[in-house]
């Protein structure tokens, strides 16, 4: 079963976090075939590794097998928008005006690099300040796994804010030798394909090692933000304007759906007769019934 309960949601109240099972069997093998049009299967990249030398590299702090909203696959942008996850960040935001604040999607590779990383928190490079309590959240994040996650291949690793909600939030990463207390209430996130971890900008996590001698792991981390939060970080999706992602995107997209890129609501004050007009024309396949009908 998918979807997100009232019990998950106070299970993240409580907890920082929820792990969920987002996607069906079916929507899970859609998407990672739109992976692979990013980046190459085991099997494949086994094959044939210099192929794929550069594109499954890590140099210094910078992975190149990364890809970023929006996709040339349908399944793949629909999960990044899931109605569910929407709804849930919503909720917990406490509005419906939010943009998405990253998609970025990224694979690892058995034998690649060591992805162990200490316990912290996300906010750094998310924000220059720092974030308030979750009653007052203004950006959610969540991690979406698109292959099974087993012990051996990188899981993340979560604390519970039950053991970290009075602590300051500086320093932000915490190491094993100086905070073993921490480290003691950690837990893996072990889940099969579809699976999703929402958490916080409060909750303590980190990477792992994929300790495997082959195989991979898929994930996509996102956030929803709220629009009036100048300080809260984001993806800067207009330089994507005029790509063939985001054109075959906002083609297909629901009006709704374009609002967490950037584009104005339908009833928006910027919609008349020449914007609807010229937009239409730079966007031939959109429908734009939607915001003529509000004028």
């Amino acid at each position: 079963m998918t979807g997100i309960s009232e019990e998950d949601y106070q299970h993240w109240r409580r907890h920082g976090y929820v792990i969920v099972r987002l996607l069906d069997d079916d929507q899970v093998r859609a998407t990672v075939e739109n992976i692979h049009e990013y980046m190459p299967p085991w099997e494949e990249y086994v094959r044939h590794p210099r192929w794929y030398a550069d594109s499954v590299a890590y140099r210094g702090r910078r992975s190149r097998t990364r890809a970023t909203f929006p996709f040339v696959g349908d399944a793949l942008n629909a999960s990044t928008l899931h109605p569910e996850l929407i709804a849930f960040a919503e909720r917990v935001i406490g509005t419906d005006r939010l943009m998405l604040s990253h998609g970025q999607l990224g694979g690892k590779y058995a034998g690649t690099r060591d992805f162990e990383q200490r316990l912290h928190l996300d906010y750094g490079n998310n924000t220059l300040v720092c974030p308030k309590p979750d009653e007052e959240i203004v950006d959610l994040p969540a991690i979406i796994y698109y292959t099974d996650v087993t012990v051996d291949l990188s899981p993340t690793y979560v604390v519970s804010q039950e053991y970290t909600r009075d602590e300051p939030r500086e320093p932000r990463h915490r190491s094993r030798e100086d905070h073993p207390e921490l480290y003691a209430h950690e837990f893996p996130v072990v889940v099969p394909a579809g699976s999703v971890l929402i958490y916080s900008m409060n909750t303590f996590h980190r990477g792992s090692a994929l300790k495997a001698s082959e195989g991979l792991r898929y994930a996509q981390n996102i956030g929803f933000k709220r629009v009036d939060t100048s300080w809260a970080g984001q993806e800067t999706f207009q330089h994507d304007g005029g790509s063939a992602e985001m054109n075959h995107f906002l083609e297909n997209a629901t009006p709704r759906e374009r609002e967490f890129v950037g584009f104005p609501r339908v009833g928006d004050p910027y919609w008349d007769k020449d914007t609807i007009a010229n937009v239409g024309l730079r966007y031939p396949g959109m429908d734009m019934s939607p915001y003529q009908d509000k004028l």
